[in-house]
């Protein structure tokens, strides 16, 4: 633990190429351990799941051709008996008789159904019983008949169900060698016993397994007149299992040794198998082990996987054999050398490895090529980020166009470029405000004069009024001269109240007003302006608007603010709508009216009920697509150098929002821009509105 952490801490301290490199080391190493052990779990799983599916289709291919052996002795039983008239045999009951087809039982013994078959076996065992079950004459022993072999369950259901019956049974030796003497050889074995194999019991010592099949016999009234049963003796009997071998391996050799093998089991012994004992002989006698016994033997069940059978390991698959009671009475076998995956396997895992271990030097090379190129990289940032500090914002990088660092050479300029720019718009807002200061401060004056000529504008008004009423009706001409004074001064009064009204520093208090009167207001400062006189100005504003709550003369500065920008964006000439309209929540609204809310006025009417929309809509040359997300940020114009500061939408958005409001725009080149302005109703003042013309309905 003191290593690694004393190893840690040099690897903190190492600069930063080391650490660089070491870390793409690091890395690296860990992806392809990572890698190479994801790899081998899968190449040995993906490899298991092959060989396992292809034991699973050679099992299936053994039942098949088992099966097949099975019906094949059933079709030769039945040639043997539809060939021969062995009804007449049975129905004379005379020895003699039955000598006469002596001979021709015994050339159908040889007879096949399939000669062109790949594979044969003789009949080993072939009687013929009356309809009692009494052996009228044995093919394999002649001189034993008369006795009854009912108790065999094949030939019993044959004769009891009068249908031909064939399945694999287990049958004493002595009754074996009753039915053929000449079988004794093949049913004695040797047991070879392993530590892991099981108990055998007496019982499989002293029976033998074959295929047996039952015939029924009938005369031409269809009356039961007895049975021909023959068998096959599978112990030591190798046509089968080297059929399966044949057909599912094809004989294939792997290093001098079969790579597939099949094998019947008498319970748990082999009894027939071309699986090989270490001195090439094949392995009868020996048994199967406990956990494959118990699956299969005892619980009825298949079992597939890795085994180690005799000698070798194998990957194998086993399947239960039943006789005709559905009693397991053996297994059948199927198997694949592991020899030659277990080294697929090994060589695969060694390429992965090789590949692995080559990629991870060929990332150590280029890892540390990179750390080199970007260490230097990071050296010649580090001197422009010097040389910038200094207040050189004219540096620029040259570009490296043999490496992909022209990107970040790229960005630095354009950076640089910006921070130029940025610079030189503070100094022109720098400029921009110590202007405004004075302006401020001319206004001061401004109210000061104003409130000065105030009072003479008030004199002059009243002596002129005096004046209007001590002419004579007679003189219209000087009536209509004094007139003309009184109007005039009014409207010099008017003018003055407004610088009055402009000039007066904002409060921060919020009072109750209608959004009508400062929009109008603001207007009213404006549109006698020179800038004015080829603008159409179109107001719709909305009757009987609840009042809003808020700083009248910041209003006031963002209205003044969007109608100048309207007219700067036109030019002289164009056309500048205003509108408002009252947007209510708890109102009956058509299903058209809500389908056509825009997303601004859903949002606004969940924070608010009822909401006054005001838009200030003009016909000039529009904004760019790219840069309506960035109107309302500081210092952002579209105007020319020296024309704005962009500090007026910014201010704007700042003013609606402290008053719980929205603003939002909307513009296409060529069409003009619309701004609309989401300011919430003074809830007090409404709910006072409500109550009094409740009250007024209840009194009425």
């Amino acid at each position: 633990m003191k290593f690694i952490k004393e190893l840690l801490n040099k690897l903190f301290m190492a600069n930063l190429q080391k650490r660089l490199v070491l870390g793409f080391l690091i890395a690296t190493c860990l992806t392809g351990a990572v890698a190479t052990f994801v790899g081998i779990r899968v190449i040995d799983k993906n490899t298991v799941n092959e060989v396992q599916g292809r034991v699973q289709q050679d099992i299936n291919t053994a039942k098949l051709i088992y099966n097949y052996s099975i019906e094949k002795l059933a079709c030769r039983i039945r040639y043997i008996a539809l060939q021969f008239p062995l009804h007449e045999t049975i129905a004379s009951g005379t020895l003699h008789v039955g000598e006469e087809f002596k001979k021709l039982l015994h050339e159908g013994t040889q007879i096949s159904c399939t000669p062109k078959d790949s594979y044969y076996m003789n009949i080993d065992m072939l009687s013929l019983v009356d309809a009692g079950g009494t052996v009228l004459y044995r093919a394999f022993n002649p001189e034993v008949s008369g006795d009854n072999i009912l108790r065999d369950p094949v030939v019993r259901k044959c004769l009891e169900e009068e249908t031909l019956q064939s399945s694999t049974e287990l049958m004493p030796i002595r009754l074996i060698e009753r039915e053929n003497p000449e079988l004794s050889p093949r049913i004695e074995m040797a047991i070879v016993k392993t530590p892991q194999s099981i108990e055998v019991k007496e019982s499989h010592l002293s029976e033998g397994m074959v295929l047996k099949v039952a015939y029924p016999i009938v005369d031409g009234e269809k009356n039961l007149l007895g049975a021909l049963v023959g068998g096959i003796l599978l112990n030591r009997n190798y046509a089968i299992v080297d059929k399966v071998k044949a057909t599912v391996s094809l004989n294939e050799k792997y290093k001098g040794r079969d790579m597939g093998f099949a094998t019947i089991f008498q319970g748990g012994i082999r009894i027939a198998t071309n699986v090989m004992t270490k001195d090439y002989k094949r392995a009868i006698g020996t048994i199967v082990s406990r956990e494959v016994y118990e699956k299969v033997i005892e619980q009825g069940r298949d079992w597939t996987g890795r085994a180690f059978v005799v000698n070798n390991w194998y990957i194998s698959s086993y399947t239960p054999i039943y006789d005709i009671n559905k009693n397991i009475i053996g297994m059948l076998y199927t198997g694949i050398l592991e020899a030659k995956y277990r080294d697929m396997k090994l060589l695969t895992i060694w390429i992965f490895l090789g590949v692995t271990g080559l990629g991870m030097v060929i990332a150590f090379v280029i890892s540390f090529s990179l750390g080199h190129s970007i260490i230097k990289k990071i050296r010649i940032l580090k001197q422009a980020t010097e040389v910038i500090a200094s207040g050189n914002l004219d540096h620029q990088l040259p570009r490296d166009k043999f490496s992909e660092f022209d990107i970040l050479d790229e960005a630095f300029n354009n950076m640089v470029k910006s921070l130029k720019d940025r610079d030189n718009r503070l100094q022109e807002a720098f400029q921009q405000l110590t202007r405004t200061e004075r302006l401020v401060s001319l206004g001061q004056m401004a109210a000061g004069v104003a409130h000065e000529i105030n009072n003479p504008l008030g004199g002059i008004l009243l002596y002129s009024s005096l004046l209007l009423e001590e002419f004579p009706e007679d003189n219209p001409t000087g009536r209509e001269n004094v007139e003309k004074i009184i109007y005039q001064t009014n409207r010099c009064k008017e003018i003055v109240q407004n610088l009055l009204d402009f000039a007066r520093t904002p409060s921060s208090e919020m009072l109750p007003f209608q959004i009508n009167n400062v929009i109008l207001t603001s207007l009213n400062l404006v549109k006698d302006q020179s800038m004015f006189l080829g603008i159409e100005i179109n107001t719709q504003l909305a009757d009987d608007l609840p009042d809003i709550k808020g700083d009248r003369s910041r209003l006031e500065q963002v209205f003044l603010n969007l109608f100048i920008n309207a007219t700067d964006a036109m030019e002289g000439r164009g056309r500048l709508t205003i509108t408002t309209k009252l947007l209510n929540r708890l109102s009956d609204r058509t299903e058209e009216e809500v389908q056509t809310e825009t997303e601004a006025e859903r949002i606004c009417l969940l924070a608010s009920t009822k909401t006054v929309k005001i838009t200030i809509s003009d016909t000039g040359k529009g904004i760019d697509k790219a840069y309506l997300p960035h109107v309302f940020e500081p210092f952002f114009t579209t105007k020319e150098p020296g024309q704005g500061t962009g500090l007026g939408l910014p201010i704007a958005y700042g003013v609606i929002q402290r008053h719980n409001g929205f603003i939002d725009v909307e513009s296409e080149p060529g069409k003009g821009t619309t701004f609309n302005i989401f300011l919430p109703v003074d809830t007090e003042m409404d709910r006072d509105a409500d109550r009094e013309k409740k009250e007024g309905s209840s009194i009425v």
